[in-house]
């Protein structure tokens, strides 16, 4: 695989943002780390980005208010998932992997967090319900895009759950979009199945070659459940209720229960 094929981030490099179509937008843990697996196994040329809502020092724990003006204008592909097992997720990525207590990153963020009020909750059911963290911050970002490429004939609009219910017809649609006949969506759904990226990441390689980190828990590992409404399993009932009110005044429904 070369440098110049295979999918780059450009969380941290605005100048990475490209016009050709092949940008990829999503807010963390939406699944594009599945995404980009699969286009890293047929060398498809792509490059992804958090668009200013990743967690770095500079975006994190700030609200999300307007589109980068960057790229307003360009063609995207815009990947989104329920925003209540984004939060969950989201949880698991910042408190166990991103912002370990102990850790350098967490050294240099606790005291700047601090003083913003920012500084991300250590309870699961705190952190979805923080507005700088959790599920209202998620819904903010979805629907700002989701509202800004509506009728938009030049981009594609991706879920997560659809992918999960038929990872071929998603991945078909991509290649579809983007002109691309390298590949079918078939082969990159078996390509990128959940069990070949839980053995890439417990061999100790990483999901992609270098991204060798160690997290200290279970929960912490990049490819976790991949479950539809596993939010059910980890909040407690009255958090889902809450989530699923805030969740409603931006135009999403979230399931409070099973059946």
């Amino acid at each position: 695989m070369t440098a110049s094929s295979r999918t780059t981030k450009a969380d941290m490099d605005q100048t990475s943002w490209r016009p050709d179509g092949r940008l990829l937008v999503s807010y963390p843990k939406s699944g594009r780390t599945w995404l980009r697996f699969a286009l890293d196994s047929a060398d498809i040329d792509a490059t992804l980005t958090h668009a200013g809502a990743s967690t770095n020092r500079r975006e994190i724990g700030k609200p999300y208010r307007q589109i980068p003006a960057g790229l307003r204008d360009l063609p995207v592909v815009f990947l989104h998932r329920n925003p209540l097992d984004t939060a969950v997720s989201m949880f698991h990525q910042v408190i166990e992997r991103d912002l370990r207590p102990g850790t350098g990153r967490w050294l240099r963020m606790w005291l700047p967090l601090t003083l913003k009020g920012a500084l991300p909750p250590r309870d699961i059911d705190a952190f979805v319900l923080h507005p700088l963290h959790g599920i209202e911050k998620v819904c903010a970002y979805n629907r700002l895009w989701l509202d800004h490429l509506a009728g938009r004939s030049d981009c594609l609009v991706l879920t997560y759950e659809a992918m999960r219910a038929d990872p071929a017809a998603a991945y078909q649609r991509l290649l579809d979009h983007w002109g691309e006949t390298s590949v079918t969506g078939a082969t990159l759904a078996e390509a990128s199945s959940f069990e070949r990226m839980k053995a890439a990441e417990h061999a100790g390689r990483g999901i992609f070659g270098n991204e060798r980190t160690a997290p200290a828990a279970p929960s912490a590992v990049k490819v976790r459940k991949g479950k539809v409404a596993g939010y059910l399993e980890e909040l407690h009932p009255e958090t889902v209720r809450a989530a699923a009110a805030i969740a409603r005044r931006y135009g999403f429904e979230i399931a409070a229960a099973v059946g």
